[in-house]
């Protein structure tokens, strides 16, 4: 039984999942310094995005599809099996961002949930650029750095929204 992995879907799912998780922390501990808060808020965070992140999923895949006429049976399967995977990307892109908070205190593991995420997202394109065969260090470092903007933004605001 071959599986198709939807390489969109997939990539995104990990990527939103490890760059919205980790902005999410990040500005939350920065807040807050508190462990049980920042984990809570990133669980509630991955549950409810990879969840919404898979129902749009499925709804634009099989919008765009039926836009396009393609059978229903079609339609199905490629809607269901994107919004799974982009679903179950999601959930696993976001716990590497949040593994430091287990461990450490909460302002201490914001440094390294962020190389965690670094090297996460870098491995993501680098083994994009792999299969795609194009340059594996410059897709990581594409991969890395325009993904870390949303990360770097979210300290920022935890930081300002802590004073006042």
């Amino acid at each position: 039984m071959k599986i198709d992995i939807p390489v969109k879907e997939t990539i995104f799912g990990m990527e939103d999942g490890i760059v919205s998780t980790l902005g999410v922390v990040v500005g939350v501990a920065a807040a807050t310094d508190s462990r049980k808060l920042v984990i809570l808020t990133a669980l509630v965070l991955i549950v409810v995005e990879s969840l919404s992140m898979a129902a749009g999923t499925y709804l634009s895949n099989k919008s765009e599809m039926e836009i396009a006429h393609i059978p229903l049976v079609k339609t199905f399967r490629k809607s269901v099996s994107g919004s799974l995977f982009m679903g179950a990307s999601y959930v696993l892109g976001g716990f590497f961002s949040i593994i430091p908070f287990f461990f450490l205190a909460p302002y201490t593991a914001i440094l390294p949930s962020i190389a965690l995420s670094i090297a996460a997202l870098f491995s993501i394109g680098y083994f994009k650029g792999q299969v795609a065969g194009i340059n594996k260090i410059k897709s990581g470092l594409e991969m890395s750095l325009v993904s870390l903007t949303a990360a770097i933004i979210g300290y920022f605001v935890g930081k300002v929204v802590s004073g006042l």
